[in-house]
Formats: structure tokens, C-alpha cells, sequence
């Protein structure tokens, strides 16, 4: 796959490997290519037609103007001006590569869009071929009077070539050109990429892959109840308890897991994000089903409908989280609970979605604030949240968790309000940071011996 693709689960490859498959790429093109690229740069700086009928046109056709040069110049004629030519394809196809690789990876964990999307290909394929072509365009200045001069020479190495044309003509020269080739080649490029991708995936689901191993097969566990489901795949078996929806919902969820297709996404995303405010108990395991309904998705049709419904609809519930708490503190935890469940595991390249990390850390914050910390409900889910995803955030900010953990402090210290409950778990986890976001030992012993009694 060309481009970041979120379905690899870890296995897209590194930023080298995709610059020197890149750099390979063009080098080897380069190569079988170049003997057309001069003929044409020969048709180009003609100026009679080219036609059989003009006796001053050298060159009239394909095959005619191969042998006249075969025969006038010899085979190493095809290859003039191949050494700045591969500098060229191998900057260019590394640059170019590497880019789209950034920029689609950049859309996925900012935004709610997909980065396979037609749009953010044709985007991000222009975009790289314009940092690409800024990159090496005065290599490809070099390419063009190699290819176009014949005999005798005017330049006979590559040296002697930068050296003649700066002193001559100056240093814009190797920029001549730049303009019209930019406007050029982000639409060429864009199209390239995005109908790349808008075919492959056409293929895809034309000539679907028999028996695939990795997809997400939905199967009854039949040792259990009819309302447990399992996702059998690869590399573990996901179990899914859905008892307390009604019939009706179960079958939906059933479906979306199992054929996402063939059921309205949006509502999908849209029953688990309601349920998830009222039962506290499905909030914290809500992630699992969103993820594998995402892969599901994801390998059946390409698309993140469920992904984007999931995320703006957080985003919706993130902006009235005030009104949302004054008007249910269970909802409210419940949504912590859900946002920290989502942000644990909608992951790219292992790595948490940027998109993410402020509103968690938002939702953090207000449990940290003296009428939240009064209440051992707010507490509770204020320490177990930084437990499961405390180290995560750190990670992506720093300063923001040195702010949060300010409040704590000053929360723990706070000389009336706080339960001893609330006191000895803000405890806990102050010292649960200052250990490496580890239990000690003996930090086990006390906290969680002093909380069951």
C-alpha cells in the first residue's frame, strides 16, 4: 500500500524504508525510460514539424529518430545526462515517497478524516510531488541540457556543467522552469496517488482475497450465551458482552461487527456512545468493540465511516461535558471513562490520535479541580483513567501532565473537602508517576491494603 495505511496494525514500514524503496524505484525507471525521455527532449527543442514533408525536420518519427541517433551518436547517446537523470529519480522518488508517507499519517492522527480517502491522496500526492520537485529541480535543470545537447559537447561533465551555468547565467538558473512545473505536476501526481488508491481498492472488492487469514471473522461462541460474540482473528479473541442491550441492538452490533457494510455506521456509533454514558461498566470496555468495528470496516470496504461518526460524536459530547455534568455525574464519569477507553485503544503506528490527546487531558483536568476532587466518584475515576493511560499522555505532552499533577498535589492538599478515600488515592497516584507510572512493591502493600480495608 502506498501512503500510511491505518489497517496494517503496526506493520507499515519505517520512514527509511520507505524513502529507499522510493530512491529504488525511481532508479530503476530511471533506467528502462531514459532512452524515451531523450527522444523526446530531441522532439521538444526542434523547431521544424515533425513530419516526412518538412526536408528540414531531423526528426519525424519514433523509430526514425532512434536510429539517427543510434547511428549518428551511438548507443550511449540514450543515456546522456544519466548520471544527473538517476541523482534526479533517486531524490525525487525518495522525497516524493517519504512525503506521502508523513502527510497521510499526519491526516490520520489529526483529523477525522481517513487518510485513504480520494480526496486526501490527490491533497498529499500533489503536496509531496511539490516538495519533491522543490528538492531536486535544479538536478533535473542539469538532466535536461545534458539531454538535449548533441555533438560536440558543450558540456562535458557534470562539474563543468554547474560551474558554466552559474557563472553564465547565475544561480537562478537551476530554478528556471520551476513555476509551470509545480502547477503541473500537483494535479498529475494527485490524481496519480488517489486513482491509485480508488483502483486498488476497486480491485479489492471486485476480486475479493479468498480465506483471509488476518480479517476479522465474527463467529457465536457457542460454549457461552447467545448474547456473548467473540472476533476471531489475529493475534488474540476479543469477547464481546452485550446482555444488557436489547435484542434488537444486539443484532446490530452483531452485524456491524461481523458486516459492517450492511448496517448505518453512524448509528452504530451513535447506540455505543448513549449506552456507554449510562452503564460505567460497558464504558470501559466500549474500545474494543469501536476498534474491531473499525478494522472490520477498514478491511471490508476501505472506508471510516464508523471511525468519523465515533469521533465527532465525542467531539459533540467533549464541548457540553459542563452541562453534561451538572446534569448527570455518572454520565459524566462514564464519558471520561469511554473517551480514556477510545484514546487507549484507537492507536496509529502505535501510537495514541493526536486528535485525542487535548480533550482527554481537558476531561482530566476538570476532575482535578477542587469541586470535582470533593466528590470520590470524580476521584476514583480521575486516578483510574491516569492509570490506564497516564504514561500515554505524558508521552505526547509533558508540560500539560506536570500542569495536571500541580492541581493534584494541590487537590491532596486541599484543608477541607477531600474523604481520607480521595486523600490516599490521590496519594497513590502521585506516587504511582514519581515511580515511572509503576507500582512498587510495597506502594502495593500500603495503597491497596489500606483501600480494602
Amino acid at each position: 500500500m502506498v501512503g500510511y495505511d491505518p489497517r496494517a496494525d503496526g506493520r507499515n514500514v519505517s520512514n527509511l524504508e520507505v524513502a529507499v524503496a522510493g530512491s529504488v524505484s525511481g532508479l530503476v525507471t530511471r533506467v528502462l525510460i531514459s532512452p524515451l525521455d531523450v527522444i523526446k527532449i530531441r522532439f521538444q527543442l526542434q523547431i521544424e514539424r515533425l513530419s516526412r514533408s518538412d526536408p528540414n525536420a531531423k526528426y519525424h518519427g519514433i523509430l526514425q529518430a532512434g536510429r539517427q541517433i543510434l547511428q549518428e551518436e551511438g548507443p550511449t547517446a540514450f543515456w546522456k545526462g544519466h548520471i544527473p537523470a538517476q541523482l534526479l529519480s533517486i531524490g525525487y522518488g525518495a522525497v516524493q515517497f517519504l512525503s506521502f508517507e508523513v502527510l497521510t499519517e499526519l491526516v490520520h492522527r489529526a483529523s477525522v478524516r481517513d487518510a485513504r480517502d480520494f480526496s486526501v491522496h490527490f491533497v498529499c500526492g500533489g503536496l509531496s510531488a511539490c516538495v519533491a520537485t522543490l528538492t531536486v529541480h535544479p538536478v533535473d535543470v542539469l538532466r535536461t541540457r545534458f539531454a538535449a545537447q548533441g555533438e560536440p559537447r558543450v558540456y562535458k561533465t557534470l562539474r563543468n556543467a554547474v560551474v558554466t551555468m552559474y557563472r553564465t547565467e547565475g544561480p537562478l538558473v537551476f530554478y528556471k522552469g520551476l513555476n509551470p512545473t509545480l502547477i503541473a505536476i500537483f494535479p498529475y501526481a494527485g490524481f496519480q496517488f488517489s486513482f491509485y488508491s480508488s483502483l486498488k481498492h476497486a480491485y479489492e472488492w471486485a476480486m475479493p482475497a479468498e480465506g483471509k487469514k488476518n480479517g476479522a471473522v465474527i463467529s457465536p461462541n457457542l460454549g457461552k450465551s447467545c448474547c456473548s460474540w467473540m472476533v476471531m482473528g489475529e493475534p488474540r479473541r476479543e469477547e464481546y458482552k452485550i446482555q444488557s442491550f436489547d435484542a434488537v441492538t444486539q443484532q446490530l452490533l452483531k452485524t456491524a461487527l461481523k458486516d459492517p457494510g450492511a448496517v448505518d455506521l453512524e448509528k452504530v456509533a451513535n447506540v455505543i456512545v448513549d449506552h456507554s454514558l449510562q452503564d460505567c461498566v460497558f464504558s470501559k470496555e466500549a474500545g474494543r468493540m469501536c476498534y474491531a468495528i473499525i478494522q472490520a470496516e477498514s478491511k471490508q470496504a476501505g472506508q471510516s465511516v464508523f471511525r468519523r461518526g465515533l469521533l465527532n460524536r465525542l467531539q459533540q459530547e467533549y464541548q457540553a461535558r459542563e452541562q453534561l455534568r451538572a446534569r448527570s455525574l455518572q454520565g459524566w464519569v462514564c464519558y471520561v471513562t469511554f473517551i480514556c477507553n477510545i484514546f487507549d485503544y484507537l492507536r496509529v503506528n502505535n501510537m495514541p490520535m493526536m486528535a485525542l490527546v487535548n480533550p482527554v487531558y481537558d476531561c482530566l483536568f476538570r476532575l482535578a479541580q477542587p469541586d470535582s476532587l470533593s466528590k470520590e466518584e470524580e476521584v476514583d475515576c480521575l486516578v483510574l483513567q491516569l492509570h490506564r493511560v497516564g504514561e500515554q499522555l505524558e508521552k505526547m505532552n509533558g508540560q500539560r501532565m506536570d500542569e495536571l499533577f500541580v492541581l493534584i498535589r494541590d487537590g491532596f492538599l486541599l484543608p477541607t473537602g477531600l474523604s481520607s478515600l480521595a486523600q490516599l488515592l490521590l496519594l497513590e497516584i502521585i506516587e504511582f508517576r514519581a515511580a515511572g507510572w509503576k507500582t512498587t512493591p510495597a506502594a502495593h502493600k500500603y495503597y491497596y491494603s489500606e483501600v480494602s480495608d
